[in-house]
């Protein structure tokens, strides 16, 4: 049975929604043990420079409190990138695909959408978000437990792990950026920016890869380390470089195993995503540069899902324009210094990188 394209469209954003949703509730998580023990009325203005709601969030809220920025995030109605939205998102998308997808998925998206739902207050104070999080979190891992286990492998597969594999890059991404968002609205000491070990501690247990780093690494935790096996390290599922190999094998895939045409542009793309990545593994003031790094990550990943939505999505879409190679130029990547040769002008023998604009888009229609 032939693939039509808004059912691409529907599993490509299906696994996008049920990560988000776990990506929400990790950093949620990492917020409520940082903030264990400390005095009353910490700042939680961070969460919204995170996600850049910070506009949005003060058009219908008084104050940035902790029972409004957990209400907005989690269960609000109104708020596009809320989990309780997220989830209303996925669970429409299954819907639309019930002739694809096995009873046990839909049943599993139902429970999880109307548990969130149905939370009662006392469920999103601070002393309970922990668990309320660590719930959300169950709950999309056993998504993905019968999606892995029911859904058919064929291209449909490939759209649904794109959009999860997708996320998960700027999930991760937003999850190293959170003490540079904390520095934005002053939650955190200048000094402390990199040097919190408890803060990188917390950011390895909070996306299931403390064990693993430790089976790596030995001694004191530092914080360059960590950084680097999040964004690195290959055979970790969720550090950025693994996502991103998934994600070109997925595309790779849909040509060679699935005959679906596969436009010049988009490999263009994932090429300039892995350059970028393997220039910056090799980059030793890498760090201090992060936030520039994380930036320039979810920018090349807002373009990529453009890309894909262009070649795989529009349905009037002409096959003609598949073919076009309408790559854009690519730039070298900020965090890089320029090499100056001995006259003074610019080493232009480096390969050169993209990056794009900054603006993350919260929803996306859905078939």
């Amino acid at each position: 049975m032939n693939l039509l394209a808004r059912q691409a469209e529907a599993l490509f954003w299906l696994g996008r929604y049920i990560e988000r949703t776990a990506g929400l509730a990790r950093i949620l998580l990492v917020q409520t043990a940082f903030d264990r023990g400390r005095a009353e009325g910490t700042n939680w203005d961070w969460l919204l420079a995170l996600y850049d709601e910070s506009q949005d969030f003060h058009e219908r809220y008084a104050e940035a409190d902790s029972n409004s920025v957990i209400h907005y995030f989690v269960n609000d109605a109104e708020h596009p990138g809320s989990i309780l939205r997220c989830l209303a998102a996925a669970r429409l998308n299954v819907r639309s695909l019930r002739a694809m997808i096995s009873t046990d998925f839909w049943m599993q998206t139902n429970r999880a959408y109307r548990r969130v739902k149905e939370l009662p207050e006392s469920a999103l104070r601070e002393s309970r978000l922990a668990s309320t999080c660590e719930a959300i979190q169950i709950d999309c891992y056993a998504l993905y437990g019968i999606s892995t286990s029911t859904l058919y492998r064929d291209a449909g597969w490939r759209f649904f792990t794109l959009g999860k594999q997708l996320e998960r890059a700027d999930q991760m991404s937003r999850l190293l950026d959170v003490r540079f968002a904390q520095l934005q609205t002053g939650t955190a000491e200048g000094g402390a920016a990199l040097g919190d070990f408890t803060h990188w501690s917390m950011l390895l247990r909070a996306c299931g890869g403390h064990h693993a780093y430790r089976r790596l690494v030995s001694g004191p935790l530092q914080p360059e380390n960590v950084a680097r096996f999040l964004i690195f390290e290959q055979c970790f599922a969720r550090s950025i470089s693994h996502c991103l190999n998934e994600t070109e094998q997925s595309v790779l895939e849909l040509r060679t195993v699935c005959d679906v045409p596969t436009p010049t542009r988009l490999i263009k793309r994932l090429s300039a995503l892995r350059d970028m990545i393997h220039l910056a593994q090799g980059d030793p003031g890498l760090i201090p540069h992060l936030h520039t790094f994380n930036d320039a990550i979810q920018s090349h990943l807002i373009e990529l899902t453009n890309d894909l939505g262009d070649c795989y999505f529009e349905i009037d879409l002409d096959p003609s324009v598949l073919a076009v190679d309408s790559s854009p130029d690519l730039e070298e990547p900020e965090w890089i210094e320029p090499h100056l040769n001995e006259d003074g002008s610019k080493d232009n023998d480096k390969p050169s990188q993209g990056s794009t604009s900054q603006t993350q888009s919260q929803t996306q229609s859905t078939s």
